[in-house]
């Protein structure tokens, strides 16, 4: 008998707020996601060096700064791995996103795009 392929490892690196809990409480509730919750760049790093990870999302009140370690950490432990990037409306992401594998989603978003984009992302198709 075959098993079922565990579920994609999805890193979310994300601070503990309100705000952070309402983005990612439609991805807590799926069963086909193993979610992986980190505060900052180092933890998310670790993790990338630990874990098979799908995918990174970061959330808006990550600096850049953060989201480009993680970026470059990606480049030399797991080569294309992709990145999706929540923002804020306003400031542009910095040049080069597009290059190295960032998608941005631009906020607000509305219910079920977070969930929606990573389904895409990750090439799952899921009923309803």
């Amino acid at each position: 008998m075959q098993t079922a392929p565990p579920p994609p490892s999805v890193l979310l690196l994300a601070h503990p707020t309100p705000a952070s809990e309402d983005l990612f409480a439609d991805l807590a509730r799926r069963e086909d996601l193993c979610l992986l919750r980190v505060a900052t760049a180092a933890a998310a790093n670790r993790t990338i060096d630990e874990m098979p990870v799908a995918l990174v999302v970061t959330c808006p009140e990550v600096p850049v700064a953060a989201v480009e370690s993680v970026l470059s950490h990606l480049e030399r432990a797991r080569p294309g791995t992709p990145v999706l990037a929540v923002r804020p409306r306003q400031p542009p992401e910095p040049a080069g996103w597009g290059e190295r594998g960032v998608a941005v989603l631009r906020l607000p978003l509305l219910a079920g795009v977070l969930s929606r984009s990573i389904d895409v992302v990750l090439g799952m198709k899921r009923l309803g």
